[in-house]
């Protein structure tokens, strides 16, 4: 299985895009690729016969592993001629390009739980590289009516005790918007009263046109220069992309903490690439002058072009070579049947039917704009605006429903923390008083559910939890002098912290932190409510899949692996079949009969499951969900991945199938209409999964061999798969613990229940539903 860290973030869409246009072309396909961000300008001569006498000089071994003392000498020197700014060679570092100086950079400021301001639209490595650090990216949005800039005002109001840094990009990509001095200085002042660093991404600090004056944020004064780690290199300005040399200029202590990081990644950068680029950075700049004036020819004559089409706005760049039309008006139009939903939408409607490649603003946090780069031949741009003008005009108003406005929260932690049950009161009391801290004063929510007649309340600071807690739970109303039966603490944003779990048993306290994902806060209140009433012996809770059958209760129990939300639902599509839970019901001995309930008020589904029951699709849609992939670099379906078209980038606004962290509440009523959901039902079978090729098709169980099957939690005869990891004693992972004495309270209340009920060890691998509906319409 890969990594949390990995399934967090997706492949830069901007080479992904770029990669689909070389392939087009490689195909034959007359493809204008307006996507790439380089200079279509070849590397100076003089720079590349550098590189070239490095090679027939030998300079091709190791160097050290912050860059020649040459080189940075050099970088040295041309920050001070350029911006009056003096640097030690302790404070500069050369990395393999500008991304991986940022990459090093974030490693070695960014704590876990540290907040990193990043004014959007932004560049997209930004929060990807943050949250690779177990950082948090606040998203400040700025406005096109204001420049694209981030304003101190708009600056202040996400400033909190948990900031660590903010990222300027100036000028911006992929906005191209450049700050002023006065607007620099107005940040500022911002800063100087803050403990904060500025992380000044600055690598097109040398494109910018007309008479606009470029200002290095660090030139500001001493003390910004102090909280200032500029980032540059030599990719745009001298048209070295593919040389990849970055550098980075800052605060000793963290040069040399970037310097311990950067040693064991990539160690030194090219030996030959440093040798070019001291070449750059010395030798004559005539050349940059050049490609400064040809980018500032490009961009007019694009710039008139968007401008002409109709309902589209285009701010008017200061530097970089993008430009960053707002298309929205065109969203919800189509045209040869295909609708356009969005920035992806338009940018695969341009690349199938002009033959264009631009990127999708979602891209960069900003959805109603795509981007276009200039970085390209006149010949190219004009050929591209004639095709993207033609193919706009195309775009009719839409006859099909207006998309819909998914209710989704994207969280930050994307898999269940571990559990550490049965803690002692000592660490009960300092993380009681640890948490405590952070329930302050608009950042507190508290509310008591009802589980199964247990009121569990619920401290957090995060409003996604407390929403989904509301919307999962019937609400429990409790008198002033009452106390709930337990309370579960769930705090984010400590800082220092791992993603941890953790029970105090006498007490009945439960702490969740640094996780805003709700599935390890629904297992925690099911671990505790069955903990609560596990010693009653008449009330427990089977871990399955319930239908009802014609008022009679049926569950599929089994570990992953052996089909069991297949079988589900293909059960559920036989109109005798209804829905009544999907991964839990709480049982209760009623004399002979086992009475099975669901509990929830609404239940917590995964939303892949529409491709197996896709009317659940539309009551998805009007449901709050958690973790709905809507962008096409998010997915995590291979075979969606593999396949030439993906339904996002035919202009779908969202995914259900393509995350496997993908969750939704959906209210059971909605399926059957007032008073058809069957909550409450007589339980009477009980089919325990398993899958391989050789055992029976099915297998009456009884008492004694099923409670042997529940307490082992494996399927006998079943071939183990990766799928299935460690076995759940009960077949349940939401029990607190698994000590001696819990286990037989489980065994004795399993030893009663089973007694009542027709257990059916079912395989499968050889048999199917049908199988199933045989077995219990036979008498």
């Amino acid at each position: 299985m890969i990594s949390e860290k990995a399934t967090q973030i997706g492949t830069s869409p901007t080479l992904k895009i770029s990669a689909k246009a070389r392939a087009m072309k490689a195909a034959g396909i007359d493809v204008i690729d307006l996507s790439v961000g380089e200079p279509d300008f070849p590397t100076p001569e003089n720079v590349k016969q550098a590189g070239i006498r490095a090679i027939q000089d030998n300079f091709t071994k190791y160097t050290e592993n912050e860059g020649i003392p040459a080189l940075k000498k050099a970088i040295i020197k041309r920050m001070e001629e350029d911006y009056g700014l003096h640097y030690e060679p302790n404070e500069v570092i050369v990395s393999c390009g500008a991304k991986a100086s940022i990459f090093h950079l974030i490693m070695a400021l960014i704590n876990e739980g540290e907040e990193v301001i990043i004014p959007a639209p932004y560049w997209v490595t930004y929060p990807q590289a943050v949250l690779l650090a177990k950082g948090k990216p606040v998203i400040v949005q700025t406005k096109e009516e204001n420049g694209f800039v981030l304003t101190p005002e708009e600056l202040k109001a996400v400033i909190t005790p948990s900031t660590k840094a903010l990222i300027l990009n100036n000028p911006s990509n992929p906005t191209g918007a450049a700050y002023n001095r006065k607007q620099l200085e107005a940040l500022a002042e911002v800063i100087r009263n803050e403990d904060i660093y500025v992380i000044a991404d600055e690598i097109y600090s040398k494109l910018v046109y007309e008479d606009f004056e470029f200002t290095s944020f660090a030139s500001l004064g001493e003390d910004i220069k102090k909280k200032t780690i500029l980032v540059s290199g030599v990719s745009k300005t001298y048209s070295m992309t593919g040389w990849r040399i970055g550098f980075t200029l800052g605060p000793a202590e963290i040069i040399n903490a970037m310097a311990k990081i950067q040693s064991h990644t990539t160690s030194n950068p090219t030996s030959i690439s440093q040798i070019a680029s001291l070449e750059a950075l010395r030798g004559p700049q005539y050349e940059v002058q050049r490609m400064v004036a040809e980018f500032q020819r490009r961009r007019n004559y694009c710039l008139m072009r968007l401008r002409a089409i109709p309902h589209i706005s285009c701010f008017k760049p200061q530097g970089a070579f993008y430009l960053f039309p707002n298309f929205s008006y065109y969203y919800d139009k189509e045209a040869e049947g295909m609708q356009i939903r969005n920035s992806y939408g338009l940018a695969y409607y341009l690349l199938k039917e002009a033959r264009v490649a631009v990127v999708p603003g979602d891209s960069f946090g900003a959805d109603n704009y795509i981007r276009i780069s200039y970085a390209t031949s006149m010949e190219n741009l004009e050929k591209g605006m004639d095709r993207i003008i033609t193919a706009i005009s195309k775009l009719k108003p839409s006859r099909k429903e207006r998309r819909v406005l998914l209710s989704n929260v994207k969280t930050r932690v994307r898999k269940a923390p571990p559990v550490e049950a049965g803690i002692d009161s000592k660490l009960r009391e300092a993380l009681l008083t640890e948490v405590e801290s952070y329930l302050t004063r608009g950042k507190y929510y508290e509310w008591n559910a009802n589980i199964n007649g247990v009121i569990i309340q619920l401290r957090t600071n995060v409003p996604h939890l407390n929403e989904f807690w509301v919307e999962n739970w019937f609400p429990a109303q409790l008198e002033a002098e009452i106390e709930p039966h337990g309370v579960i603490y769930a705090i984010d944003g400590i800082a220092g912290r791992e993603m941890r779990a953790f029970y105090h048993p006498e007490t009945r306290t439960a702490f969740l932190i640094n996780t805003d994902l709700y599935g390890p806060l629904r297992s925690l209140a099911l671990g505790m409510a069955i903990e609560i009433t596990e010693r009653q012996l008449v009330t427990n809770a089977i871990r399955g899949m319930a239908l009802d059958f014609k008022g009679n209760g049926l569950i599929l129990v089994g570990p992953p692996g052996t089909r069991k939300t297949e079988l589900f639902f293909e059960l559920l599509a036989d109109p005798r079949f209804r829905l009544q839970a999907n991964d839990l019901v709480f049982v209760r001995l009623q004399g002979k009969n086992l009475m099975a309930e669901c509990v929830e008020r609404k239940l917590y589904m995964p939303t892949p499951t529409v491709e197996l029951y896709p009317a659940l699709a539309s009551l998805f849609d009007l449901s709050k969900c958690e973790n709905v992939v809507t962008r096409k670099e998010d997915c995590q379906d291979a075979e969606c991945q593999r396949a030439e078209e993906c339904r996002l980038d035919r202009g779908a606004p969202f995914c259900y199938r393509a995350s496997a962290n993908g969750y939704t509440m959906l209210d059971p009523n909605w399926l059957y209409g007032r008073g058809g959901y069957p909550r409450k039902n007589n339980l009477r079978w009980i089919f325990i999964l398993r899958s391989d090729a050789v055992s029976p098709g099915f297998v009456e169980l009884n008492r004694e061999e099923a409670l042997r099957v529940f307490e082992s939690g494996e399927t006998p005869g079943a071939v183990r798969t990766l799928a299935s990891g460690k076995h759940q004693p009960f077949f349940n992972p939401h029990l607190l613990g698994t000590s001696p004495e819990k286990l037989e309270l489980q065994r004795a209340f399993f030893q009663r229940a089973l007694e009542g009920v027709k257990v059916y060890l079912f395989n499968s691998g050889v048999a199917g539903a049908d199988k199933i509906k045989d077995l219990i319409s036979s008498p």
